[in-house]
């Protein structure tokens, strides 16, 4: 099971995930993460500090989103990952990708 919550810090939508982001949560991820750039979103930091896994599927996912915005002139961010999930990034490339930071806060200065 997954969970999302999202906010608006100044523009910027943080979007913090809970639970595993795998084949069976990836949809549910999609649709909530394509529904805030239909709502007009530019700017998303993911909040994954209570993310406890990330497949491949879910990396997809991640993909998506991030070219959607870069089509758009937006940008992703991730933040607060932990060890399991920044081994995944690291060994994926997503880090080269994507900006990571340690927290919010670091995130937030990056956009």
């Amino acid at each position: 099971m997954i969970e999302f919550t999202s906010r608006d810090e100044n523009g910027v939508i943080i979007v913090e995930i809970e639970g595993k982001m795998n084949s069976g949560a990836s949809p549910d991820t999609e649709k909530y993460l394509n529904d805030l750039l239909d709502k007009g979103a530019t700017k998303i930091l993911l909040n994954l500090e209570h993310l406890d896994f990330i497949t491949s599927t879910g990396l997809r996912v991640v993909l998506s989103i991030g070219k959607r915005l870069e089509k758009i002139g937006g940008k992703l961010i991730m933040c607060n990952p932990n060890l399991t999930v920044m081994d995944i990034l690291k060994m994926s490339g997503f880090s080269q990708l994507f900006t990571v930071c340690d927290t919010e806060d670091k995130g937030l200065d990056n956009f």
